[in-house]
């Protein structure tokens, strides 16, 4: 079993890989935080976090990049130290172009993307509309790959979002849906990520924000469901396999549809194998990343 101590060193201010930085740019109308390290030498690969977090949710899988890839990992807008979206236009559509403007002022010309949760359609998103710049695409759990989010998930992060509209989450309340609805061993949900949650959301901008994320992800253009078929670059999807908010066989289903697509499951994980399970997600992320690419 993994070490809860894995999933503190995955809050912000958590220590970065030797050489990895923070840095700072202006892309579409948004201010983005971004870390970045690895090697100059191997091909990069850019790492598209879920809502409601952080960049440091991949420093697990970006120490073991580090060596061979150079990794970029933004903080996507309305998140963490990224600055909000122009507009308050929180929709799936509107964080697309942002990723798609920072993608560009970072300099990326050929890329692997690795997304998780909402981050995952993000991915997709991408690949979509640079095939010929994504050279391979990894989804973890990404949200968007049903027709519509699962009604089970929307009722899990209702009661958690509803008294939000009047005050700022306690700390029960955030333990309770780590616990319940992220990760599969309730030791992750440390005081130290329930800290970091609470004070994310205490500011009355940034709680807006989450929440017309969060309710946004219940739209027509939050999901890549229909577009999957159209996907022309190599493709791993991964599943915790407790999962409880998108459950594996959906995103193995979905993976079928696919051209090419590869599927695994990741055993003891909810819904973020990289912080919970690193030392499983990392393998096969590995060999995809590394092995040859499909043909399309």
């Amino acid at each position: 079993m993994s070490s809860p101590g894995a999933a503190e060193a995955t809050i912000p201010g958590s220590p970065l890989p030797e050489g990895a930085g923070e840095k700072y740019l202006e892309a579409g109308g948004v201010r983005f935080r971004y870390l970045e390290g690895g090697s100059a030498a191997g091909s990069p690969v850019l790492l598209l976090h879920g809502w409601p977090t952080w960049a440091e949710v991949w420093l697990p899988i970006a120490r073991r990049l580090a060596p061979q890839h150079r990794w970029i990992a933004p903080d996507l807008p309305c998140q963490n130290r990224s600055s909000l979206l122009p507009g308050n236009d929180c929709s799936l559509s509107a964080y697309g172009r942002a990723i798609d403007a920072f993608v560009a002022a970072v300099g990326l010309t050929q890329f692997a993307v690795i997304g998780n949760s909402m981050g995952g359609t993000l991915a997709v998103k991408l690949a979509l509309a640079h095939p010929e710049r994504v050279t391979k695409l990894v989804v973890l759990d990404a949200a968007g790959l049903t027709p519509k989010l699962p009604g089970k998930t929307a009722r899990m992060y209702l009661p958690f979002l509803l008294p939000c509209y009047f005050r700022p989450p306690g700390k029960d309340s955030v333990r309770k849906l780590l616990t319940k609805a992220v990760f599969h061993d309730p030791r992750f949900a440390t005081d130290d990520w329930v800290n970091a949650i609470v004070e994310a959301w205490k500011p009355r901008d940034r709680r807006r924000a989450y929440m017309a994320t969060g309710f946004a992800l219940r739209k027509p253009d939050a999901s890549v469901a229909d577009a999957l078929p159209r996907i022309r670059v190599p493709t791993l999807v991964l599943s915790g396999r407790d999962d409880v908010q998108f459950r594996w066989q959906s995103a193995e289903e979905a993976c079928r549809r696919i051209p090419g697509g590869r599927f695994g499951v990741i055993d003891e994980a909810g819904h973020f194998p990289m912080v919970e399970r690193p030392d499983r997600t990392w393998p096969a992320i590995s060999g995809f990343l590394d092995g040859p690419s499909a043909t399309r």
